[in-house]
């Protein structure tokens, strides 16, 4: 039986049981062989089995807030095109407000033209106000900061080309300043990165491939006055587990409870870089590794990360694509790899992934609208149907009170009409 047989079985057990408990990746059949180091590796042979030897995911937590159940109502829809007229711009991103309401951040299709900020009322899903925000060349996450200024990540436009960085926007007054963290120096090829707020420091996971080779760093940045306070050369921490850099396999930050963050990302342990495994490398809120790095599968299993969802307790939860479609699996704040919590039979609708802080359910895409998925169980609800014909594109699924908020495009009621949806219990 094959590690990946081991899974669906376990899965399979657990359905019939009612609960997910016990099985691990690894814990049973023969150990997966270590590759073997390649010539100039700085490390000896990278791990490829899971990382079993941690703590694994047993359920919610006691002192987990009371779930809402199954995300199967569809609350509210805005057409954002009023934001902008005259003007096409795409729903690139948003983020939840604690009183219901959302901030979107619309581009335009034009380059020249500024994105647009756009802060949405709680309730009647009404446009309150839409604020430029200077163009970037690439957006890599928004993000809400405790006095309500909207920050965005990415790569910024400067007179020297470009550089990562962030931006903070007032979206009441449309005040904007900008902090360049990583210039971009003659020489670069592509830079690409993701951030994570956490009370005032902003941290950034940034890549930077030049002509003479890949920079990548982790830096913490204070919001309020842009000083860079934590600032780490990642190389060697991700040497440890991978044989190549993180690159475009980044697939999310995730804020730590106590400071710090969790990078999780696919990584190479072998000469065959297309081989890869779901990993997480936790740093403290002073950037030091805390830990090995977590491997969420082994090699054989073939899985590949599409979507991180996390839960204010630090548990990771991972929407990993397979052969045999996808799985849902999750990594306790401080654990290692375990149950197999939900199966996704197509491999089309793996790309995003959203989960309730009481980490009973959990929402994911589907051809019509959204599904809702047990965690504790595995069953995966029916669609809510979101009234799109004859096409639909479900961006990004994101947390918010009492639900979760989607945005993406629609052809209803016209061709490529920009929506953010609102669903709840």
């Amino acid at each position: 039986m094959t590690r990946a047989d081991t899974r669906t079985a376990a899965l399979a057990l657990a359905l019939t049981a009612g609960l997910l408990a016990g099985c691990t990746s690894g814990s049973d059949g023969e150990p997966e062989p270590t590759a073997s180091s390649s010539p100039g590796s700085p490390l000896p042979a990278r791990p490829t089995d899971a990382s079993t030897d941690l703590e694994p995911y047993r359920g919610p937590p006691d002192d987990a807030p009371g779930s809402l159940g199954p995300l199967t109502t569809l609350r509210g829809v805005l057409d954002l095109t009023a934001a902008t007229p005259g003007v096409f711009a795409r729903a690139d991103a948003a983020v939840a407000t604690p009183d219901g309401g959302a901030v979107v951040l619309l581009t335009p299709r034009d380059p020249d033209l500024p994105h647009q900020v756009v802060s949405v009322a709680p309730g009647s899903l009404a446009v309150l106000a839409s604020v430029p925000l200077p163009r970037m060349h690439d957006v890599w996450d928004v993000h809400l900061a405790d006095d309500g200024a909207v920050v965005v990540s990415g790569q910024l436009r400067t007179p020297d080309g470009g550089a990562s960085g962030f931006s903070v926007v007032d979206p009441a007054t449309g005040a904007v300043s900008s902090r360049v963290v990583v210039p971009l120096r003659r020489g670069t090829v592509s830079a690409t990165g993701r951030s994570a707020l956490a009370g005032g420091a902003l941290y950034l996971f940034s890549t930077v491939e030049r002509d003479d080779g890949v920079d990548e760093r982790l830096v913490a940045v204070d919001v309020r006055t842009g000083v860079v306070v934590e600032d780490r050369d990642v190389t060697d921490d991700v040497a440890a587990v991978s044989q190549a850099p993180v690159g475009r396999q980044l697939a999310g930050l995730v804020a730590r409870p106590d400071g710090g963050v969790t990078v999780a990302f696919d990584a190479s342990p072998t000469e065959v870089l297309t081989d890869r495994i779901p990993t997480l490398l936790r740093f403290d809120a002073s950037l030091r590794p805390d830990g090995k790095g977590v491997r969420a599968t082994d090699l054989a299993e073939g899985a590949e990360t599409q979507a991180v969802a996390a839960t204010p307790d630090g548990t990771v939860f991972l929407l990993v694509e397979v052969d045999e479609g996808g799985w849902i699996l999750a990594i306790p704040e401080g654990g290692g790899a375990g149950p197999l919590l939900a199966q996704i039979e197509d491999r089309i609708f793996t790309y995003a992934l959203v989960v309730e802080p009481a980490q009973v359910w959990a929402l994911i895409p589907a051809a019509e609208g959204v599904r809702a998925v047990d965690l504790t169980t595995g069953e995966v609800r029916g669609s809510i149907l979101l009234g799109c014909s004859p096409r639909l594109d479900v961006r990004a699924l994101l947390p918010a009170p009492g639900g979760a908020l989607l945005i993406g495009e629609c052809d209803t009621p016209r061709e490529d009409t920009q929506l953010l949806w609102f669903v709840g219990p």
